[in-house]
């Protein structure tokens, strides 16, 4: 609870907003970021039907819109029409942590929106910096969250560096030589990948999850 100093004005006067600002603001601004991440989440998920594959990019450095639009592309050759419209869309979804001091708010309410995405249909596909790939495959929970990556690695890639949840499941592998991202002016060498389980009876989240485990082989090739 935020220490307080003197009296306190009477509420909602304006010597009350400016005290109130002064020693809540960062309770106020950390409500708020989570508010609009979980707000975004389901407008994201009411129009979800267009996407086939979602791939979550969960690192700090941003891609501008033009390399998204491209890696978009790129793995369009790899999805199949998973909600039966006639077409095939991937969507690219950033949630770039911060993990500076500064940030925390925000990374807090990127985190929930990337807790929320694990449980999304068409979400299978995730990319992390090498830190956060750590932190989230080694959460308690992530035995029963991710793939593991011995049940889709392509054949030969059996020695590449992988991230162990605690109970010593292989979850995410590095993406280190990615001839796709290298390609596109993506720094890959920090980079790792994993794919979610899928949780569904539902055939369109078998064949989005199946296009995740593709694209995912696609952007480990050298």
């Amino acid at each position: 609870m935020a220490e307080k100093y003197g009296e306190i004005p009477p509420k909602f006067t304006k010597a009350w907003w400016s005290y109130f600002w002064m020693y809540y603001k960062w309770y106020v601004i950390g409500v708020a970021a989570v508010v609009i991440a979980v707000v975004g989440t389901a407008v994201q998920c009411a129009g979800r039907e267009k996407y086939d594959l979602i791939l979550n990019y969960c690192v700090t450095s941003m891609l501008d819109t033009e390399k998204e639009d491209a890696l978009e592309q790129e793995l369009e050759k790899y999805t199949a029409d998973a909600d039966g419209n006639g077409e095939v869309n991937v969507f690219l979804q950033q949630m770039n942590f911060g993990n500076t001091a500064g940030t925390e708010e925000m990374d807090y309410a990127l985190q929930v929106k990337h807790d929320v995405e694990l449980s999304n249909d068409y979400s299978f596909l995730f990319i992390y910096d090498k830190d956060d790939a750590e932190m989230m495959v080694q959460r308690d929970s992530s035995g029963s969250v991710y793939m593991d990556t011995r049940e889709w690695l392509p054949e030969g890639m059996e020695d590449r560096a992988v991230i162990s949840s605690t109970d010593g499941v292989p979850c995410a592998v590095s993406l280190a030589g990615s001839a796709v991202l290298e390609g596109l002016g993506i720094p890959s060498e920090d980079l790792y990948i994993a794919v979610r389980l899928n949780y569904s009876d539902e055939e369109y989240n078998a064949v989005s999850q199946n296009s995740a485990i593709e694209a995912a082989r696609a952007l480990l090739a050298e």
